[in-house]
């Protein structure tokens, strides 16, 4: 199956473009972008930890949502990354973003390298 440019991206791009201003010529286009509804959990915590005022981090999930087509976990992308998980020893929530991707047809766009033997993912690095 090959994969068209829709991208999703990973709850680690969106926490450097929050936390460092990054990757912004991936988000401020007009491109339909993808998220996993798992990464706004990762991100919120990820704010929530860093110690990010409340309104701050409303403001920020309420433009990533604004900014992304969320893609919520179903039963059928749960189990597919089951299998995902087991046939290539990717923890849970990874497995989970994979398979949202999957799904949509999309490339998983991270700066995860627990993702880099998959298929159709881009491991970004932060220069």
């Amino acid at each position: 199956m090959k994969m068209i440019d829709t991208k999703l991206l990973d709850s680690s791009i969106w926490i450097a473009y929050i936390f460092d201003n990054k990757f912004g010529n991936l988000i401020n286009t007009t491109e339909i972008l993808l998220l996993s509804a798992l990464s706004l959990f990762e991100i919120r915590k990820k704010m929530t930890k860093g110690n990010v005022p409340n309104r701050e981090i409303n403001e920020k999930i309420g433009y990533i949502k604004k900014r992304s087509l969320v893609i919520p976990v179903t039963g059928e992308i749960a189990e597919n990354a089951a299998n995902i998980s087991i046939e290539n020893n990717v923890p849970m929530a990874d497995s989970i973003i994979y398979a949202s991707a999957l799904q949509n047809q999309a490339k998983v766009i991270t700066l995860d390298n627990r993702f880099k033997k998959l298929k159709n993912v881009e491991v970004l690095k932060i220069e």
